[in-house]
């Protein structure tokens, strides 16, 4: 009865519920807790993971960047594995252990092909997904970074003066030497290509390059070996260079020399006046010393023969009757310096004339009695029936006097010359031009080896030039790197010629110590005798007298414009580099910004259609701006042409280099707004002074001090490193 009314109770209960919807939201509540406690807690543990997998992967791509970095050009495993050591410190700096609760981190990287490769993992602990029977989740990420090379172009600016010839710091190898090894290293650091005569102990590494640049980038390389000039002059049009160029030189002319003087008219025939004839005695044989030579055969004075019968057999000489005939002799002349009114000049000769009868024979001087001949076989002669015959005899030249004469002389001043001649066929170029400067002014080749003479710029108005560079003055058409020239001469470069067609001159006044100073004089019409005919005497009317050249000039190696270079072209070039003159860095920066810029002169080759590129100008120096007023340099003689100077006095040693300093800033800061990277290394012993002009030159941060040739290859390799754009490829 009871579990009858309990079970009638419950169905009851049920039928209730079922038509009462009152509290139905308790039994909807009851059966979507579950599905809502999976979707909250799979939110906040995805959440987790998400933000874990971020933070490991920044830490991972952090420990690569700065890993590839730290090994540059140089291997993985260099310096006791130092950059894998420095990739694991910047990950463990960017993501701790135990970060969001996780487990079991790994963090490995390795490199390969010059890629630094990554991996790194954690267990990361499930919160409310435990319900699920999910108690952990791994995350796992990875990372690479490569040195990628843009499409570049690098310019190097080279100091190939004379002190590149002097030992670097602590070796005795010289510092061009050291040079080559660094251009080459960094060469073989940014264009990963094996230069066959560099070991990788040369470069402080352990082994050779390996290529890894894309073959779709463009890498190229331009050179400017500068001194006091640069050799460009072959790289240039035609019609850039002018066919007229004035140079201080000389010119053949005529000159009219005052006072007396004898004209000596034609010498008469010989009178002879007495004939003495002498007996001589005759003479023993006697060695001759020399072949005699008779109907066209030849005696030779000297044998070895094998045996005195050999030498008893050979053939000898007829017997000479020839006479002897010496030179006609001057003993004598009346007057012996002739002096006006003295209208005539007897002059006496004597000729001696031999007679003799020689006979020749072979003397054999060893031991006859053996066979295998121990002696020389030797032609003598014998003198006979000797007689001198000597005849005296004079002549009457007349005499007539002047009171002026023409004497054909050099005028040493500055001269216009035809260059044209170097303008060779379908654009070639020669190696030298015809100029009037041979013996009496006769045409002669003078060389050119491609060097050039900057075209018009700006005088400065005063002795001190610190304040006439900045800005560039627009009149200074040499310092516009893009300017092109035109019809107008001023626009133009000229041929820096060999010394050959270059002159100094110096006072004939002596000074107190016995010296000539230097002539100053800019314009005054020079001259000194070149014909002499009993003159030797130097005529001028301003008192000096030529120098042949100057105290320094030079031409340096051939500049390259940028382009892409087999290994053992550029070896081969690097090692053509000379050194001599001095340091004019103007120049350098100069011709290095024209032959890179992108809207000058090069434009078509520096800038190539939808190709973008970074430019990158190395500038390297091992010493101060050395300029003197006798150097001939790329603005001609300073002491006479004055083309940057004042025209009313000489310029001052001081005033050349504080205006070649201003004008090396300015282009600095021209190159810089170019947008090229103007990277620039000091090398060897140099003065705190001058490393603050360079460090002030540089593109910020690009500027590099190397003592010694080990520093001077690492820094180059470091600028290789830099330039390689270091970046994360996965």
């Amino acid at each position: 009865m009871t579990k009858h009314l309990d079970a009638k109770h419950s169905v009851g209960i049920m039928s209730r519920l079922a038509s009462n919807q009152e509290g139905n939201i308790i039994a909807i509540f009851a059966a979507a807790i579950i599905p809502a406690i999976g979707l909250v807690g799979g939110a906040v543990d995805m959440s987790r993971l998400y933000l874990t997998q971020a933070r490991l992967q920044g830490a991972c791509d952090a420990g690569a960047l700065l890993g590839r970095k730290t090994m540059g050009v140089g291997t993985w495993a260099a310096n006791n594995n130092v950059a894998n050591a420095q990739a694991i410190r910047m990950f463990d700096q960017n993501f701790e252990t135990g970060a969001y609760g996780s487990t079991g981190l790994t963090r490995v990287y390795t490199e390969s092909g010059g890629n630094v490769v990554g991996t790194a993992s954690v267990t990361v602990p499930m919160a409310l997904m435990q319900v699920f029977g999910q108690s952990s989740t791994t995350v796992s990420v990875s990372c690479q970074a490569e040195l990628r090379l843009p499409n570049t172009d690098v310019m190097f600016v080279l100091d190939t003066t004379g002190s590149m010839g002097d030992p670097a710091e602590g070796s005795a190898e010289p510092k061009i030497s050291g040079l080559r090894r660094a251009v080459k290293c960094f060469y073989e650091a940014l264009a990963k290509q094996n230069i066959v005569n560099i070991t990788p102990a040369d470069c402080g590494e352990t082994s050779d390059p390996v290529n890894t640049n894309s073959p779709n980038v463009q890498l190229r390389f331009g050179f400017v070996p500068y001194a006091m000039n640069v050799n460009v002059g072959r790289l240039l049009p035609q019609n850039y260079l002018a066919d007229q160029w004035t140079y201080q030189s000389r010119e053949a002319t005529t000159i009219q020399i005052p006072g007396s003087t004898p004209i000596f008219g034609t010498e008469s025939f010989p009178t002879p006046i007495s004939a003495v004839v002498t007996s001589l005695a005759d003479t023993g044989w006697f060695n001759t010393r020399a072949d005699i030579k008779q109907n066209n055969v030849t005696y030779g004075w000297f044998y070895r023969p094998s045996t005195a019968a050999a030498c008893d057999g050979r053939a000898i000489p007829s017997v000479d009757t020839t006479p002897t005939i010496g030179a006609n002799t001057l003993i004598s002349q009346a007057p012996a310096q002739p002096v006006e009114p003295d209208s005539s000049l007897t002059k006496t000769y004597q000729r001696d004339t031999l007679n003799a009868t020689r006979t020749y024979q072979y003397f054999y001087t060893g031991n006859r009695n053996n066979p295998a001949g121990t002696g020389d076989c030797i032609l003598q002669v014998k003198a006979t029936r000797q007689t001198n015959t000597r005849v005296t005899t004079t002549t009457v030249t007349p005499i007539t006097w002047a009171t002026t004469r023409s004497v054909a002389a050099w005028a040493f001043k500055p001269v216009t010359f035809n260059v044209r001649g170097l303008k060779g066929a379908n654009g070639s170029w020669a190696s030298s031009v015809s100029l009037p400067l041979g013996t009496d002014g006769a045409m002669t080749p003078i060389t050119w080896a491609g060097c050039i003479e900057e075209r018009e710029t700006f005088r400065g108005p005063d002795l001190d030039p610190t304040n006439d560079w900045d800005p560039i003055p627009a009149s200074a058409l040499d310092m516009n790197i893009d300017l092109a020239p035109t019809d107008d001469v001023t626009t133009k470069w000229g041929p820096y010629l060999n010394t050959d067609a270059i002159w100094q001159r110096y006072d004939i006044s002596t000074d107190i110590f016995g010296n000539n100073p230097i002539s100053t004089n800019t314009r005054t019409l020079n001259t000194v005798v070149i014909s002499q005919t009993n003159v030797d005497t130097l005529f001028s009317n301003s008192q000096t007298r030529y120098l042949w050249k100057p105290d320094v000039s030079s031409c340096p190696t051939s500049a390259r414009t940028v382009k892409s270079w087999p290994p053992a072209d550029l070896n081969a070039y690097v090692d053509s580099l000379t050194i001599d003159g001095t340091t004019y860095h103007d120049i350098g920066l100069l011709w290095g910004a024209r032959l890179m810029s992108p809207t000058g002169i090069f434009a078509a080759l520096n800038a190539p259609p939808n190709v973008n590129m970074e430019r990158h100008m190395i500038f390297m120096t091992d010493g101060e701006t050395v300029v003197g007023p006798s150097n001939y340099s790329a603005y001609g003689i300073h002491r006479y042409d004055r083309r940057q100077t004042p025209l009313d006095s000489e310029p001052t040693q001081e005033q050349l280099v504080a205006m070649t300093n201003a004008r090396t800033a300015a282009l600095c800061t021209a190159i810089k707004n170019k947008n090229i990277n103007l990277w620039v290394v000091s090398y060897g012993d140099i003065g705190s002074a001058t490393n603050d002009r360079l460090r002030a030159c540089a593109t910020p941060g690009k500027f590099f001090e190397a003592r010694s040739v080990a520093s001077l290859i690492s820094n180059f390799k470091g600028i290789a490193a830099e330039i390689s754009a270091l970046r994360m490829t996965k």
